[in-house]
């Protein structure tokens, strides 16, 4: 069952790639996606990101916020194989082909979209494949989890311990921070979760955070954390 599942994630259901709408290929994808696959969920950008994973992402979720941070649609992202399939928008759908050329770009109702030139197409197929890039990117291995995938035999950390470690790590990865501290007192640690506040060290200074990680099998599954207020300059 779960080999027919991800077959769906990859396009190759009840219908053919070639006859199917680009409409009806995100469809497919998302069904398989949702019963089939493991999920992450990361904070970027001050919003929560979720992917659904097939060892590389299969569909990246990104919420859209407006100025005010009201939430008023979702991008989301499809691959095949790793590559970037497709992009679907609030008002528009777009398809790239194998080579990553993007050659649908379609409106709400899934009609090509009118007055669109080649220069267009061009400055959204870059944009669309570096943004593809960038979230890819978030949901690869951090390095501790790669050492520990590898069989590290340095790491000797176990259990709650382990599970720390992991998420400080993790959080480092995505933030581009170098240093991450916390009072005992004011965090919750088990072995498949950490939960509080945090101290991030980044280029700009030291960075509050209320964080949540969560972990499966020595990978984490969700981290995310919003930023608490307040002056904190750890030594």
């Amino acid at each position: 069952m779960r080999k027919i599942l991800i077959a769906l994630t990859l396009g190759l259901g009840s219908l053919p790639a070639l006859a199917a709408s680009l409409a009806q290929q995100f469809t497919l994808m998302e069904q398989g996606a949702q019963s089939a696959l493991d999920t992450r969920l990361f904070s970027h950008d001050g919003v929560e990101i979720q992917a659904w994973i097939d060892g590389p992402p299969v569909i990246i979720a990104v919420p859209i916020r407006d100025e005010q941070g009201k939430l008023v649609g979702e991008s989301r992202y499809y691959f095949k194989g790793g590559k970037l399939f497709g992009v679907k928008e609030p008002e528009a759908q777009f398809g790239f082909d194998e080579q990553g050329a993007l050659t649908q770009w379609l409106d709400a109702k899934g009609e090509p979209a009118e007055f669109v030139s080649k220069m267009s197409m061009q400055q959204r197929e870059a944009w669309l494949s570096k943004r593809a890039t960038e979230l890819t990117a978030l949901f690869a291995l951090s390095p501790g989890e790669l050492r520990l995938a590898k069989g590290d035999a340095s790491i000797k950390l176990k259990g709650a311990e382990l599970a720390h470690w992991l998420c400080n790590d993790k959080l480092m990865a995505l933030t581009g921070g170098d240093k991450v501290t916390s009072e005992q007192s004011g965090l919750k640690v088990s072995e498949e979760q950490v939960v509080g506040a945090v101290n991030l060290r980044l280029d700009k200074g030291w960075q509050p955070l209320s964080l949540r990680c969560d972990l499966q099998a020595g990978r984490v599954t969700r981290l995310t954390w919003q930023p608490l207020p307040g002056a904190n300059k750890p030594q």
